[in-house]
Parts: structure tokens; C-alpha cells; sequence
């Protein structure tokens, strides 16, 4: 479990176009995850990630269903996000919605949800913060988000 004080993560600001294995482009802007010790960039799997709980995945639905809230400043990277127990969705008894500031970007994904949703039932805390958004270019609205949760009361981005 985390501290009382929240947890601090260690990142590096990158804006890069990416190409998907299934072709075409994205424009990934926000924050990648830094190994502290050697300065090496860290994949969402990580070990010293899992060591520490951390767990890095995209927002489900934002794009599809979220695209005017995805817009909002309150989804920019950095910008913390609230995870909310829906325990009475009809699709998900584990359902958690990802709020930025007081509007809905999506889901965390259902895989996950299952993990997260007894711990948040049992009163244990979990933090979320954008990690990067997705664009199809720099001046395209954003069509998606990377969040980067933790088993804690806060989360913090040390840059």
C-alpha cells in the first residue's frame, strides 16, 4: 500500500507523432514514465512499475463517447482525474467512470475495473492523473487518454 502522503512518479515530457502497428499516426503529447535511477524510459509493463502498483492504460470510450468533454483543460496531461464507482451500470457491476474536473472522459477499462472496483468498495484509495492524449495531429481535437493510476490517496508527476 502507499503512504499517507500520496506517491510521486518520476516522468519526462515527450511530444512525438507515433505509428501503430495497424498503420497511420498519432500525435502522443503528455508525460512518459522515467526509471529515477538510470533515467531510462519505462513501458507500461514494466516491473518497477508493478512494484510499486502503478498501472498505466487508456481511458475506454473516451473517443467514441467523450469527444467534446475530451476537449475540456481539466483532461490536459498532468491533470489529475477522479475514479468513481458505478456499481449499478447495467453493463459492469465493476463499472469505474474517469472524471476530468466535473465532467465524464470514460471508463477505466473493464479488465482493470474488475481488479479496482472490491479495493475501492473496501475504502481503499486509488489516484489517477493524465498520463499523455492522443491526437491525430498537434492541432486536432483529442481523441483519446493514457492515465497513470496508483494505489494511494494522491499522485503526483515529478517531471
Amino acid at each position: 500500500m502507499g503512504q499517507a502522503e500520496g506517491m510521486e512518479v518520476e516522468v519526462s515530457r515527450e511530444d512525438r507523432y507515433w505509428y501503430p502497428d495497424e498503420g497511420g499516426a498519432v500525435w502522443l503529447a503528455g508525460y512518459q514514465l522515467v526509471d529515477p535511477e538510470s533515467g531510462s524510459f519505462l513501458g507500461r509493463d514494466a516491473p518497477q512499475l508493478a512494484e510499486r502498483g502503478l498501472r498505466v492504460c487508456g481511458v475506454a470510450g473516451a473517443g467514441q463517447h467523450h469527444a467534446e468533454e475530451l476537449q475540456a483543460d481539466a483532461a490536459a496531461p498532468g491533470e489529475r482525474l477522479e475514479l468513481r464507482r458505478v456499481p449499478d451500470n447495467p453493463h459492469d457491476p465493476n463499472a469505474i467512470a474517469v472524471h476530468a474536473g466535473e465532467e465524464q472522459v470514460g471508463w477505466v477499462p473493464r479488465e482493470l475495473a474488475a481488479e479496482l472496483a472490491p479495493q475501492l468498495d473496501d475504502g481503499r484509495p486509488w489516484s489517477a492523473v493524465v498520463l499523455r492524449e492522443l491526437r491525430r495531429s498537434p492541432r486536432d481535437p483529442r481523441h483519446g487518454l493514457t492515465m497513470l493510476l496508483a494505489p494511494d490517496s494522491s499522485l503526483e508527476l515529478r517531471v
